[in-house]
C-alpha cells in the first residue's frame, strides 16, 4: 500500500496525503503508522485525496470527517463522437507556462483548492502517463488548462481549469475534446473524472460530452492531528 504526501498548496501545516490507487484502503495499522509520522512532521491537518467509499471507511473509522463530496461520473469512449476543438491548444513544458496554469487554476477554484505550480506538476504524476495542455485565445492569451492521464486501458481526466473571463466561450470543452482525442489515440475505452456535486457547470459539460454519473461518489476526508492529539491524553 502506498501513498504521495506532500505540503496542501496554498496551507502548508496542512498534509495532503493521496492514495496511490484510492479505490483500496489501507490496512488501519498502515494508516496509523501514517497518521503518526504525519503528525511527528508537525503538520496539524491531514486531507486526504478523492477517495472511494471502501476506501474512505478506514479513514472514517479513525476519526477523519467528510469536507467534499464528488460526483464520480464516466464515458466510454468507443460510444461516443468526438467533435474537433475550437482553440489552440499548446503543452506545458517550462516553469514559466506552469505558472501561467497556475494563475489560472487560483482564479478558476475556491481558495484553499487551488493548486500551485508545484501542485499541478504533482498531478500530472498522479498517473504512469499523462497530456497537459493549454489553451489559447484567437489572440494567444492562455484560457485555460487540463491534465489528461492513462493508466493502460484506462483515461482519468485529472484537472480542468478556465480562466474566469474566459468562460462560457468553449474553452473546456475544446481542452476535453483535446484530452480526449488524445486518449483515443491510445485505445483507451473508459474514462473517470470528478467534480464537486453542486458545480453544475462541469456537470454539464461532461454530461453533454456522453459522461454519465455512476452510482457512488467520492469523498475528500480530513483529521485535526491538534483534535486526535487532544483526545489521546
Amino acid at each position: 500500500m502506498r501513498a504521495r504526501l506532500r505540503p496542501w498548496p496554498s496551507e502548508v501545516d496542512v498534509a495532503h496525503l493521496v492514495l496511490t490507487d484510492h479505490t483500496v484502503a489501507p490496512r488501519s495499522t498502515t494508516l496509523l503508522d501514517w497518521t503518526n509520522l504525519i503528525t511527528r512532521d508537525g503538520y496539524s491537518t491531514i486531507r486526504t485525496g478523492a477517495l472511494s467509499p471502501d476506501a474512505a471507511r478506514v479513514f472514517l473509522d479513525h476519526g477523519y470527517v467528510e469536507i467534499q463530496h464528488l460526483a464520480l461520473l464516466r464515458l466510454d469512449l468507443t460510444e461516443v463522437i468526438i467533435g474537433e476543438p475550437h482553440h489552440r491548444t499548446r503543452a506545458l513544458r517550462s516553469y514559466r507556462a506552469f505558472e501561467t496554469a497556475a494563475r489560472i487554476d487560483r482564479k478558476a477554484f475556491d481558495q484553499g483548492w487551488e493548486l500551485d505550480a508545484a501542485g499541478i506538476r504533482d498531478a500530472c504524476t498522479a498517473t504512469p502517463t499523462h497530456r497537459i495542455r493549454l489553451a489559447l485565445t484567437a489572440a494567444d492569451e492562455p484560457a485555460g488548462y487540463m491534465i489528461t492521464g492513462r493508466n493502460g486501458s484506462a483515461g482519468f481526466i485529472q484537472r480542468l481549469a478556465v480562466e474566469p473571463g474566459h468562460e462560457g466561450q468553449g474553452v473546456a470543452t475544446s481542452l476535453l475534446i483535446d484530452g480526449l482525442h488524445w486518449l483515443r489515440r491510445y485505445r483507451v475505452r473508459d474514462v473517470l473524472v470528478n467534480t464537486r456535486l453542486d458545480n453544475d457547470r462541469a456537470l454539464d459539460l461532461y454530461r453533454r460530452v456522453g459522461f454519465v454519473d455512476m452510482d457512488e461518489n467520492l469523498s475528500v476526508l480530513e483529521l485535526s492531528v491538534s483534535s486526535r492529539v487532544a483526545g489521546e491524553r
